[in-house]
């Protein structure tokens, strides 16, 4: 990987990470965004010190694949709790808010001390506004690393938009740059509407290992892990198990495809607060012989999981093109997803997709039912969905070279160097003074 002019070849980085796990459904299963952003660092050749809170009997150091871990010991949870109400949840994001100000700067400042980092970087909305206060006190540059947004659901609400305030704060908080992970949610509408400078904003999608959905996979064996039938029709959703991502939808969908396909199966792929619920779901339906609660998988077989499927849905309200509907295109499954956020710049209904408008989540079993029974619809759209992935995504190698060099890039520009931004041709301005 190039260098930026400017920046040393190799970097310390310290960064504020405000949860105190990197995976968000076990070790090498769920999201796999927070544990690649801070890897990539070592792979580059750059020493990273992570800070995070972690329970008291968790060791206070660690190093974990080639990245120094440094835990700060609470019990405070600064994750929404989202079995609470409404009211308890608000109440108590306030007050591990006002936790998180008083502990993870000085936390990181004691790290900062012995390590002498070169840049702080960011991650998450209360890893970014940490980390601009520890940058400040050091005198070096800080990047911002957000992982998703909700905010673009809350235009046109200003009360529930106030209630955001970490989120808010997190993108205006001053930094080098700000990298914003990509999944359809209207992230950059956000960042304009906040006033962030946009020369400075970087929205990309994730990584994908291409190289690994291009392998063949023995159907009736994956199914056979899985526990699900090795014959008949599998329709598959990948999705943690939380409110937002409305999993019964596809429950209540599931009695219109078993009246015209009865063998067909409905496989469940992940886990969440949601999933107790989600059972009583599918009791109550009378559909829970044929629907499967896989848990989690590990990110290394899920290729092998949407190989064993036939169809892909998702049904989510905040947007439906994130990682799982990439995996499933590049898989070269028939996708199904609700149009919510940017599902339909990814998505072009009938053409690589088919697409379902909130209005009609009624017809989501019959649509289903008619691409289990069409094979050579199912292979049209699977085709030209995998074509679509190739095309927009970058590979996870490729994917983590970019978010080096952002911070490369930021001590570069601190040097006096000229900036080059991944994915833009030309310099960036140089700040003239301190935002």
């Amino acid at each position: 990987m190039d260098r930026c002019a400017g920046a040393p070849e190799r970097l310390t980085v310290l960064a504020i990470y405000p949860w105190p796990e990197f995976w968000s459904m076990g070790e090498g299963r769920g999201a796999p965004s927070f544990f690649l952003s801070i890897t990539a660092f070592p792979r580059a050749g750059h020493d990273l010190h992570v800070v995070m809170p972690g329970p008291p009997e968790r060791p206070p150091e660690e190093n974990y694949h080639g990245v120094h871990l440094h835990r700060f010991p609470t019990n405070v949870d600064f994750m929404p709790d989202v079995s609470r109400s409404k009211l308890a949840q608000h109440a108590r994001i306030f007050f591990s808010y006002l936790h998180w100000l008083r502990v993870a700067a000085p936390a990181a400042m004691s790290v900062a001390e012995r390590t002498k980092p070169d840049a702080v970087f960011g991650m998450g909305a209360l890893g970014a506004i940490a980390g601009r206060t520890v940058a400040l006190k050091l005198g070096v540059p800080n990047v911002t690393r957000l992982f998703g947004t909700s905010l673009h659901q809350f235009f046109d609400r200003p009360f529930r938009m106030a209630l955001r305030y970490r989120e808010r704060r997190a993108f205006v908080t001053p930094a080098s740059f700000v990298v914003l992970h990509d999944d359809g949610s209207g992230g950059d509408a956000v960042a304009r509407r906040l006033g962030v400078d946009m020369e400075r904003f970087l929205f990309w999608p994730n990584g994908i290992a291409k190289a690994d959905f291009a392998g063949t996979y023995d159907r009736a064996e994956a199914r056979g892990r899985l526990g699900a039938p090795a014959e008949g029709p599998l329709v598959l959703s990948v999705a943690r198990l939380h409110p937002e991502k409305h999993i019964e939808r596809l429950l209540h969908a599931a009695p219109r495809v078993l009246d015209e396909h009865p063998d067909a199966t409905f496989l469940i792929v992940g886990d969440g607060p949601e999933r107790s619920r989600l059972e009583d779901e599918a009791r109550s339906l009378g559909v829970a012989s044929s629907v499967i609660f896989a848990g989690t998988v590990p990110q290394v077989l899920l290729p092998e999981v949407y190989a064993a499927a036939d169809v892909f849905a998702s049904v989510s309200d905040r947007t439906n093109a994130g990682n799982p509907l990439f995996e499933a295109m590049m898989a070269g499954l028939a996708v199904v997803a609700l149009n919510t956020g940017r599902t339909a710049e990814v998505v072009s209904d009938g053409d690589n997709g088919v697409l379902i408008e909130k209005e009609e989540l009624d017809t989501l079993g019959e649509t289903v039912s008619r691409l289990i029974r069409d094979d050579r619809l199912r292979e049209r759209l699977g085709s030209a969905a995998r074509t679509t992935a190739d095309a927009a995504l970058p590979t996870i190698g490729e994917r983590q070279e970019m978010e080096v060099s952002v911070v490369e890039a930021a001590v570069a520009e601190a040097n006096g160097g000229p900036v080059i931004v991944p994915g833009r041709p030309g310099a960036v301005s140089p700040r003239t003074e301190d935002a």
